[in-house]
């Protein structure tokens, strides 16, 4: 078995995509981050600034870079050699559009529903006010995750809007003939480039004209050019670039500043954090499938990166639920009563993670790998490399 097909069926013939254990793995560390940034801002707003949590947890957030990186690899991965067609491209689309859409759209509701029992809105009120909006079409664009003024219900869906943007134009790509896509990739990475320039779009994509041209499509790109030279190199420059890739990520740490929200910071992350996540996604998959590398990640580890997705969107609601409840009974003055809401909160978003994952989220991409082999592979035995674990 060569260096592709180690860890990847063709779609010849092939069952499904095996799992890489360090995707999986950076994917937990993700959700994790973007999960240590937010408890840093519920905890310090519930304990007048008594934190055990320093600012610097905000770092966190670039798990939503690791996120971006992550999914355009993944996609040229599994999809990027794959015969053009339509029916190619709707079979990706398909997954996934059946892989986003059903698990926001159960968190999504939860929230609309909690901002309902608690406020007799399913939306911010005073945020679709102030901003404009109408609240019925800032609902219904939540829920189809289109761009618009406000951020989406559960705000951290915005992502999601980004990662639909992605996969829409990839599926186009997959009509082109294999040798057309690198070059269209690279064509799309240069009007980015452009964008930026000129500084067309600001902090956040708020209409279809700033998603189309917003910074951090760079990243997806990122991924999948480390997908591309992986499969073209055969790994062989995975130590340079994991060296690089640490180097990198600690200048990205010093000099990212999450706590600015001015229209320079989509910029500023893709740059710094983009190429270093990029390199050490290359490196480490590229490690696993030329080393036992891939045997000494926990297997616990693993399984909350098969839990990530539910984590990233569960995790806000969870933790702001534990510290309704926690700190009215509790000061906050001590480290102990703020540690002891951080186990908690962490726990309770995983415990609920893991609890969608296995009772909702699997359940629906079994059930959507059914209906897509029925309806794009009926005379096709070989199912599309799409797992669940992607």
């Amino acid at each position: 078995m060569n260096f592709i097909t180690k860890f990847r069926v063709e779609h010849t013939g092939g069952q499904r995509l095996q799992q890489i254990r360090s995707i999986q793995a950076l994917r937990a560390l993700a959700a994790f981050a973007v999960l240590m940034a937010h408890l840093y801002g519920v905890e310090n707003k519930h304990s007048d600034g008594n934190t055990v949590l320093s600012a610097s947890a905000l770092v966190g957030v670039s798990g939503v870079d690791l996120f971006f990186v992550i999914s355009g690899f993944i996609m040229v991965w599994i999809a990027g050699d794959l015969p053009a067609g339509a029916r190619n491209a709707g079979k990706f689309l398909f997954a996934r559009v059946a892989r986003i859409y059903p698990v926001w759209w159960l968190f999504a509701g939860a929230m609309a529903a909690y901002l309902y029992i608690t406020y007799g809105t399913p939306w911010d009120a005073d945020m679709v006010q102030r901003l404009g909006v109408n609240g019925i079409g800032h609902l219904l664009k939540s829920f189809l995750l289109i761009p618009h003024d406000a951020l989406p219900v559960l705000s951290v869906g915005w992502t999601l809007i980004h990662e639909i943007y992605f996969y829409l134009v990839f599926a186009l790509l997959l009509l082109l003939p294999q040798s057309y896509r690198l070059p269209a990739f690279i064509l799309w990475a240069i009007v980015i480039l452009a964008s930026i320039s000129v500084q067309l779009t600001g902090s956040y994509a708020n209409s279809i004209f700033s998603l189309v041209l917003f910074p951090m499509t760079l990243e997806f790109l990122m991924g999948g050019a480390a997908a591309w030279i992986l499969k073209s190199s055969q790994g062989q420059w995975r130590w340079p670039a994991l060296i690089g890739g640490v180097v990198w990520l600690i200048m990205a740490l010093i000099l990212v500043d999450f706590q600015s929200a001015d229209e320079t910071l989509p910029t500023a992350r893709t740059f710094a954090y983009g190429p270093a996540f990029a390199l050490l996604v290359y490196a480490l998959v590229a490690i696993e499938q030329t080393t036992r590398f891939g045997t000494l990640i926990p297997q616990s580890l693993v399984r909350i990166g098969d839990w990530s997705y539910s984590l990233y969107l569960c995790h806000l609601l969870v933790i702001s639920a534990v510290a309704r409840v926690f700190f009215p009974f509790f000061a906050a003055e001590g480290i102990f009563d703020n540690l002891a809401f951080i186990i908690i909160a962490t726990g309770a978003a995983l415990f609920v993670s893991g609890l969608a994952y296995y009772l909702f989220e699997r359940p629906v991409l079994v059930a959507a790998r059914r209906a897509r082999n029925h309806w794009f592979s009926e005379h096709d035995p070989a199912p599309h490399p799409v797992s669940p674990k992607s």
